[in-house]
């Protein structure tokens, strides 16, 4: 079924994989400043997404969906961190960077385990495509820890699966929105 999903959403992903921010960081024609704001912004939005992971957490009702969500959890405790020491928590959240998180906290509250499992291993392989290009790019001009330590995020896909399939949902209208709040992240940072 993933593989099914990722076929239908194949150019959403081959949009926020290919966009503009990550070419033209990769050609040298962004400035550290926005790299800097990506950081504020994650600020507000891994903050959130560590309390809607938590409460999918409390919500999940086997054990591979327990072991799913904590390894998510972790994930973005440990960004979290690092985000206390690197993004400058006073710059105002841009709603179109931050609609992501929104709409995780929406899954984490009206949808099924399956659901949200979805979500997550649709989107953390190409946001985590997108930070190591971002951290190879800016190694040594600014502190890359954020962004390397998403880019060796990995998923289970296999436990993920097995989640997903237990489970009646709306999959692909899922993927299709959680990617398009993740390009409007990308989008906003060139504003």
């Amino acid at each position: 079924m993933l593989e099914e999903i990722r076929n239908e959403i194949k150019d959403i992903n081959e949009k926020i994989l290919n966009h503009k921010f990550i070419s033209l960081s990769e050609e040298g024609k962004i400035p550290v400043e926005k790299i800097e704001l990506l950081y504020s912004q994650q600020w507000y939005i891994v903050n959130h997404d560590v309390r809607s992971i938590s409460i999918m957490f409390s919500r999940a009702i086997n054990q591979d969906e327990l072991d799913f969500f904590m390894q998510a959890m972790e994930g973005d405790y440990e960004g979290l961190k690092i985000l206390r020491e690197v993004a400058n928590k006073n710059v105002e959240p841009i709603p179109y960077a931050v609609a992501y998180t929104h709409y995780l906290a929406w899954l984490a509250n009206y949808a099924n385990p399956g659901e949200q499992v979805l979500a997550l291993v649709v989107n953390l392989p190409i946001w985590s495509k997108n930070c190591k290009k971002l951290s190879e790019v800016f190694k040594g001009r600014i502190d890359t820890r954020f962004l390397e330590l998403f880019a060796e995020s990995k998923v289970d896909e296999t436990s993920a699966e097995k989640i997903i399939s237990r489970y009646k949902g709306r999959y692909l209208e899922i993927a299709k929105t959680i990617q398009a709040y993740e390009l409007s992240f990308w989008n906003s940072l060139l504003s």
